[in-house]
């Protein structure tokens, strides 16, 4: 995976925002409290200590 741009996601546990790189600038961004079967994902941990996942779609 190559990463080529940096979005930010909001926590949705508190809504606070995380910079991470994602593979495309273009592509969608979708939070979830766990891990998908398949597809490009990372886990994130916000400035609070809040663990989740957000999924590139």
């Amino acid at each position: 995976m190559q990463l080529t741009a940096t979005r930010q996601v909001k926590c949705y546990h508190c809504d606070a925002l995380t910079s991470i790189e994602v593979p495309d600038e273009d592509v969608n961004l979708e939070t979830s409290h766990s891990v998908a079967a398949f597809g490009e994902q990372r886990k994130v941990t916000c400035a609070n200590g809040h663990t989740y996942w957000v999924h590139f779609c």
